[in-house]
């Protein structure tokens, strides 16, 4: 399944992140409600492909994060039955992407401007999550968006900043969402300092982008009006600051009818999505001088259990239900890109292979 063992596929990932600076400025995430239930879109948007496999995390597995600069390392037993969205070709193992039983969703975006606070950020002395780890974490022990940010304010988890990827150093930010539309985003600030944004499907953190901090965003936003339909402030660039202001603008005027059906439903969600956040091949972020694209992107229902995975190497799509996973007593995965690249459109799961 895997084409690369644990060893190799570190050394790669080490190299791979390491070279890369402001190219990172990538991946959008939206969360909207629906008549079907909350639901969220998600890219992976790189210099180079990535590759995806559906991780599923039973109830009962015992875990271990490795983080060795922190006193106290995070262990937890599986609480809720969850899936995770791993990538192995360029990042080693960093769990992107989940949502448990519960119907709370998890997302792990790049943050480079929190790269340069690392240093001032103090241990606080709560065991310590590897961001491979800590989607995982979130949604194999949460149940809501309410619970697992009263657990981080309450000290009882936080992020291993200074252990980075792989040895490597860089800013990333973590967005926790429940099927209730309560949204959480957590970033590093100025000092050191850990900020939670709070908010719901109707505030600005309904999209979820990268550089610069959430109250730059905000400051840019407000220069533009979203009311205009005629689009005449709505920037085209790829740069996260466009991307997440197209975000905005797009989700605000979208409207999902009572009587469609969920596949309806959620062709319109991609379409509101990609028409404002999809990284087309080529493009220059004119931030960065860099171009990266969308490889990979996933649309599930935190309601329904509906999960639809698209690889834009190739346009191949590939689905399955969380509730045909339920069952599923230790961890078992599937290669979403070579199985949809065999032209399966349900994904098939086996146990996980060591890596």
């Amino acid at each position: 399944m895997f084409k690369l063992n644990k060893i190799a596929a570190i050394t790669i990932a080490a190299a791979s992140i390491a070279a890369m600076t402001g190219a990172a400025n990538a991946c959008s995430r939206i969360t909207l409600d629906t008549p079907h239930g909350v639901s969220t879109v998600r890219s992976l948007d790189w210099g180079d492909q990535l590759g995806n496999v559906a991780q599923v995390n039973p109830v009962g597995i015992k875990n271990v994060s490795e983080t060795p600069s922190y006193k106290s390392a995070m262990s937890w037993t599986t609480k809720y039955h969850a899936i995770a969205q791993m990538e192995w070709d360029v990042f080693g193992g960093v769990a992107s992407d989940a949502i448990n039983s519960e119907g709370l969703g998890a997302s792990l975006l790049y943050m480079y401007d929190s790269a340069v606070f690392i240093k001032d950020y103090k241990d606080t002395g709560a065991p310590a999550l590897s961001f491979l780890d800590v989607i995982r974490y979130i949604t194999e022990t949460y149940a809501t968006t309410e619970e697992a940010v009263n657990a981080f304010n309450n000290n009882e988890w936080q992020i291993a900043w200074a252990d980075g990827l792989h040895g490597a150093q860089h800013g990333l930010h973590i967005s926790i969402h429940d099927k209730s539309g309560d949204i959480a985003l957590l970033q590093l600030n100025e000092g050191g300092k850990m900020v939670v944004h709070r908010g719901d499907v109707k505030s600005d953190l309904r999209v979820m982008a990268n550089s610069p901090l959430q109250q730059d965003h905000r400051a840019y936003v407000a220069k533009a009006n979203l009311n205009d339909l005629e689009a005449k402030s709505i920037p085209s660039s790829i740069s996260s600051l466009d991307r997440n202001l197209r975000g905005l603008f797009n989700t605000k005027h979208v409207t999902f009818k009572e009587d469609a059906s969920w596949a309806q439903t959620r062709g319109k969600l991609l379409s509101t999505y990609n028409t404002g956040n999809l990284v087309p091949q080529d493009l220059i972020d004119p931030v960065n001088g860099e171009t990266y694209a969308t490889w990979t992107q996933f649309v599930y229902n935190h309601d329904n259990g509906d999960f639809l995975f698209t690889n834009y190497d190739t346009r191949e799509q590939i689905g399955y239900n969380f509730n045909d996973t339920v069952d599923f007593t230790q961890t078992m995965c599937a290669d979403t890109v070579l199985q949809a690249s065999q032209g399966l459109n349900r994904a098939v799961f086996s146990p996980c292979k060591a890596q």
